[in-house]
């Protein structure tokens, strides 16, 4: 994995028509073009220890409420995850 000393991680939001829109990013080591197609498959894990649900629950759950899920990626550079949600007016 590396060192992780300098590591950081910035989260965003902004709106876009009736959606908000949640960005994760860090700069980390990016993510290969062959682990991808795999992050949200239930129990695909590169670590040791972890079942590999996290993610593919995830997208379940954003999926279930309307939204979309999904990432893009840069080999040294690190990765961008963005959530986007109904917004629902308050009733």
């Amino acid at each position: 994995i590396g060192d992780t000393s300098n590591g950081s991680v910035t989260i965003t939001y902004e709106q876009k028509d009736n959606m908000v829109v949640v960005s994760v990013h860090d700069k980390g080591s990016g993510i290969g073009e062959d682990m991808q197609e795999k992050l949200f498959v239930p129990y695909f894990t590169t670590k040791s220890s972890g079942t590999g649900i996290g993610l593919p629950m995830t997208k379940n759950m954003v999926e279930n409420s309307g939204g979309t899920i999904w990432f893009k990626s840069v080999i040294g550079q690190g990765s961008t995850f963005f959530v986007a949600l109904p917004l629902v007016k308050p009733s």
